[in-house]
């Protein structure tokens, strides 16, 4: 009788999961390097995103508002925004509503110390913030005087222009 022996000869190998700097391709000394600090779009620190604008705010008023602008060329989700009446104060911030904000289309915030435990004064600030990341997307601080009662603070022109007092235009486009 023949006996035949096989021998299988078996490999194993090794990932080096623990040290994945072994498995990685060696580095290229002329390859570019990304740049340290922010990417070149990114805003500078500090900079408002001005994704949701503050447009209008009508302190003294039975109930006080504020109105925003979808200041974008895309849809965005209102509720991804919350806003507060003292800058970086997220731990009193008060989501916007759910809902869809069309590219410029206009919201108006009552803000009546009950649902928004807040009230505007004649000498206050509102902030609004990216709720994810508590990135500032805009806000205003207004002196004494500068929305008196039956009159509003609003950029003029709408979105893009300075703060200044106005004729309360809520929902509509700012007048001088």
């Amino acid at each position: 009788m023949r006996h035949a022996i096989v021998v299988v000869t078996v490999l194993a190998g090794c990932s080096h999961a623990a040290d994945p700097a072994i498995d990685a391709p060696p580095s290229n000394p002329d390859a570019p390097k990304a740049p340290d600090g922010p990417a070149p779009d990114a805003p500078p620190p500090g900079t408002p995103l001005r994704i949701i604008v503050l447009n209008e705010v009508a302190p003294g008023e039975n109930p006080d508002w504020i109105e925003v602008v979808n200041a974008t060329t895309a849809p965005v989700q209102l509720a991804d925004f919350v806003f507060v009446d003292k800058a970086g104060d997220l731990a009193k911030a008060v989501p916007f509503p759910q809902m869809m904000l069309s590219p410029g289309a206009r919201f108006v915030q009552d803000v009546d110390g009950t649902i928004v435990p807040f009230k505007l004064g004649s000498d206050e600030e509102v902030w609004i913030y990216r709720a994810s990341d508590g990135a500032l997307s805009d806000g205003v601080d207004w002196d004494e005087g500068a929305a008196p009662t039956g009159k509003s603070y609003a950029r003029i022109p709408d979105v893009f222009g300075p703060f200044q007092t106005s004729e309360q235009t809520r929902g509509r486009a700012n007048q001088p």
